[in-house]
């Protein structure tokens, strides 16, 4: 049976100020974390436990982990970062299929574009600043909107979700002599989605 980690001894027993190093530390993996999954920061605490536990370490250390992974330069252990990688994969679940009478009262492809453009920005940004707790809380903000619009429970559920949404009811173009409207909204839209979950990444092992 998995049992919490124990503290580090540098947590335990370095005072107050490594306690605020810890602290520090697991914000900024909380914030790597939500902005890779995407999750709210209970879900992406959970995966670095679950992480830890998984790989044999403190939490401390896979939360140092995390924190590194949003840097090329940062130094990583290849096992703890496949632990934490698998953790993750399983967090991203497929959407739940929805019933007829819940399926009806999904927003416009056009409302969904906007959300997902504003979630693209905040998880940018937050990937940049994965300590700053603003940027932390407007990411926990979007991702649980985009839940309740899609009515999923899953962050990752509800982002795939919206994406086919849009993908499948492209809006049509104002002028007919402009086609390429009818593609490039979608196609920008899984672009820079992909590129926000894997351009800041290591190169996995």
């Amino acid at each position: 049976m998995n049992q919490t980690p124990a503290p580090h001894p540098a947590a335990a027993d370095g005072g107050p100020a490594a306690a605020a190093t810890t602290r520090a530390v697991l914000g900024r993996a909380t914030g790597v974390v939500m902005a890779l999954v995407p999750c709210t920061a209970e879900t992406a605490r959970r995966i670095i436990l679950g992480a830890a536990q998984a790989a044999g370490v403190t939490l401390e250390v896979m939360a140092s982990t995390a924190a590194a992974m949003h840097s090329p330069d940062g130094e990583v252990d290849p096992a703890l970062e496949q632990a934490l990688r698998t953790v993750i994969g399983y967090a991203q679940v497929p959407p739940t299929p929805l019933s007829a009478g819940t399926a009806a009262l999904l927003p416009t492809p056009f409302v969904l574009r906007g959300h997902l453009s504003h979630l693209r920005a905040v998880r940018r940004r937050t990937m940049t600043a994965p300590d700053d707790p603003t940027q932390r809380a407007a990411l926990e903000d979007a991702v649980y909107t985009l839940c309740v619009l899609m009515g999923q429970r899953s962050a990752h559920g509800a982002l795939t979700a919206a994406e086919h949404l849009v993908a499948t009811h492209l809006l049509p173009p104002s002028e007919p002599s402009e086609p390429s409207e009818s593609s490039g909204p979608a196609r920008s839209c899984a672009t820079a989605l992909a590129d926000t979950d894997t351009a800041p990444l290591r190169s996995a092992p």
